[in-house]
C-alpha cells in the first residue's frame, strides 16, 4: 500500500485546483491512476477557498472573491484525501497562494491590468494575520504537507524606473545590510548550465543590485514571516515550499538570481519558484514560442542552480481543450526536459458550465441560462453601484458583450463571452437570504444523482487532466 498523501519533494509533476471536491476528484484522480502519476491537489487561499468561519460566514461579511468555491481548507483536504485513499493515489496536497494583500486585488491582477498597488502596513498586517489563520487550520488536519506564497503585492518593481539618484538615496535609507549586498553581487559572475547545453554568464552592475534589493525587499521579509511560522506550525515535519512572482507586469529575468540567492541566505529553503513568463489565465499563449523556449531555458538554469524547479502558474488556455495553446507543451518540455511543475485550476469549472450549455438535455441547458443569468445580474449590479469589483477591466468585458449581441455576433447567453468566463467563479458564492449556495449546491446534487450526468462529467474530467498528464510527460513520474 502507497503513503497518500506524502510530500512530493522537487519532482514534476501537476497541481491541480479542486474547485469542486465533490465533482472534480472522481476524474482526476482516475487519470492520476491510469498514468501513475502523482499529482497536487491545491486551492488558492487567498482566493478559492477559507477558512471555515469565512465559509460559514453570513452573507457579505467577506468579499464574494474570498473562498468562492464555498469549500473551506478542511473540507477540501479531507475530501482529497480520501478519494486519494480510495483510488491507492499518491497526491500532495497543498496550500497554494497564500497571499499577502486582498482576495479582489488578487483577482484583479490575474484576469486584468497588473499593476504595481502599494499595500499599507494595515492591509499587510490583516492579510498575515489571515493567512496564519489559514496554516492554522490547513496544518490541523494532519495532511497538508506543501505551501505557495504570493506576496506579489510587495513587490516594489517601479523602482527599476528611478533615476539612479534616487535608488542610491533609497538604496541608503531602506536597505540595512546594504554594503554587504553590494560586495556579494557587484561585478562578480554567475554561472548557470543548462540541458540545453548553454553556460549562462550573468554578473550585475552596482545599481542593478540597488534596484533589485529595493524591489524585493518586503517581498522577502514577509514571505519569510509566513516561512517561519508554516515551519513551526509543521513541528520538525518536511513541507514543500513555493514561491510566487508570477503575477507582475514584466518578465522576470537575471533578477531571479539575486531574488534566490537573498532567499536561501535567510536560512530557508524552496522546492518551486514561479517566475512571470507571459501566461494569463483562461488564455492561450499566443506570444513567440522560440522566445518562450528562450526564457525558459534561462529561468529553469536559475532555478536548478539553487536546487529548485520552476513552477508555472496560469496554466488554464482559452478553452477546456486548447492546453495553453498549439505548441506550448512541447516547448514548455523542450526547454525545461520535463523539470517543471505545472498548475491549473478554473478550466475544471468551465469545462462543467460548457457541458451544462452543450447538453441535449433541456433541464441542464436550462440551470447553465439560471447560472448565467444570475452571474450577468450580479456583474450588473457591481456595475451599477460601482463597487470595488466593477474595475475598469470587468465593465470593458461587460461591455464588448453587450456590443457583440448588438450586433448578433454572439448569443444572448453566451458561455465563451470574456465577462462570463472570467468571472463565472462567483457562481459557486452567490447565496440566497438563507445564506446557501444554491449553484453549487444544484450541480453537486445534480451530479450526484443523474448517472448520465456524472459519466460524463468523469469521462472529460479525466480527458482533459489526461491531456495535461501527456502533454507534459508526467506518467510514472514516481516510484513506489
Amino acid at each position: 500500500m502507497i503513503e497518500t498523501p506524502r510530500y512530493l519533494g522537487p519532482i514534476p509533476h501537476p497541481a491541480i485546483g479542486v474547485r469542486m471536491p465533490r465533482i472534480f476528484l472522481e476524474g482526476i484522480l482516475t487519470a492520476f491512476k491510469e498514468r501513475n502519476t502523482a499529482g497536487g491537489l491545491m486551492l488558492s487561499y487567498g482566493r478559492e477557498t477559507a477558512p471555515q468561519y469565512v465559509i460559514n460566514s453570513k452573507p457579505g461579511t467577506y468579499d464574494i472573491t474570498l473562498g468562492h468555491t464555498g469549500v473551506s481548507i478542511k473540507e477540501y483536504i479531507m475530501e482529497s484525501v480520501s478519494a486519494a485513499r480510495k483510488k491507492n493515489v499518491v497526491v500532495e496536497i497543498e496550500a497554494d497562494h497564500l497571499i499577502i494583500g486582498s482576495s479582489l486585488q488578487a483577482v484583479q491582477r490575474l484576469y486584468e491590468s497588473r499593476e504595481n498597488i502599494i499595500l499599507d502596513d494595515e492591509i499587510v498586517e490583516y492579510s498575515m494575520e489571515y493567512n496564519r489563520r489559514a496554516i492554522d487550520e490547513a496544518v490541523e488536519t494532519g495532511y497538508v504537507n506543501t505551501f505557495t506564497v504570493d506576496a506579489t503585492s510587495l513587490i516594489d518593481y517601479k523602482v527599476m524606473e528611478y533615476p539612479k539618484e534616487k535608488v542610491y538615496e533609497l538604496f541608503e535609507e531602506r536597505i540595512s545590510d546594504g554594503k554587504e549586498l553590494l560586495k556579494r553581487y557587484v561585478n562578480k559572475n554567475f554561472l548557470f548550465s543548462w540541458i540545453n547545453g548553454k553556460l549562462y554568464k550573468v554578473n550585475f552592475t552596482e545599481v542593478e543590485v540597488m534596484r533589485i534589493a529595493l524591489a524585493f525587499d518586503k517581498n522577502l521579509k514577509a514571505t519569510k514571516k509566513l516561512y517561519s511560522y508554516i515551519e513551526k506550525k509543521m513541528d520538525g515535519k518536511p513541507f514543500g515550499f513555493e514561491i510566487a512572482l508570477d503575477e507582475i507586469p514584466i518578465y522576470t529575468g537575471k533578477e531571479l538570481i539575486i531574488y534566490l540567492d537573498m532567499w536561501k541566505s535567510m536560512g530557508t529553503h524552496i522546492d518551486f519558484i514561479a517566475p512571470y513568463i507571459g501566461f494569463r489565465k483562461r488564455e492561450d499563449y499566443t506570444g513567440n514560442l522560440e522566445e518562450l523556449e528562450s526564457r525558459l531555458n534561462f529561468l529553469a538554469a536559475i532555478a536548478h542552480g539553487f536546487g529548485c524547479m520552476l513552477s508555472i502558474h496560469s496554466g488554464s488556455g482559452l478553452t477546456p481543450y486548447t492546453g495553453k495553446g498549439e505548441g506550448v507543451y512541447n516547448s514548455i518540455l523542450k526547454a525545461t526536459a520535463g523539470y517543471v511543475k505545472y498548475k491549473i485550476s478554473g478550466i475544471y469549472f468551465e469545462l462543467l458550465l460548457e457541458l451544462l450549455a452543450n447538453s441535449k438535455e433541456t433541464r441542464h441547458r436550462k440551470f447553465f441560462e439560471k447560472v448565467f443569468d444570475n452571474v450577468k445580474e450580479y456583474i450588473e449590479e457591481q456595475i451599477k453601484l460601482n463597487t470595488p469589483f466593477a474595475s475598469a477591466g470587468l465593465k470593458e468585458k461587460y461591455s464588448i458583450y453587450l456590443e457583440n449581441l448588438r450586433k448578433g455576433l454572439c448569443k444572448e447567453r453566451d458561455s465563451r463571452a470574456d465577462f462570463f468566463r472570467h468571472y463565472s467563479f462567483i457562481a459557486l458564492n452567490l447565496r440566497d437570504s438563507s445564506g446557501r449556495r444554491y449553484i453549487k449546491e444544484t450541480l453537486e446534487n445534480l451530479y450526484q444523482n443523474d448517472k448520465e450526468f456524472k459519466i460524463q462529467v468523469d469521462q472529460e474530467v479525466k480527458a482533459l487532466t489526461l491531456r495535461l498528464i501527456d502533454g507534459l510527460n508526467y506518467s510514472n513520474n514516481i516510484k513506489g
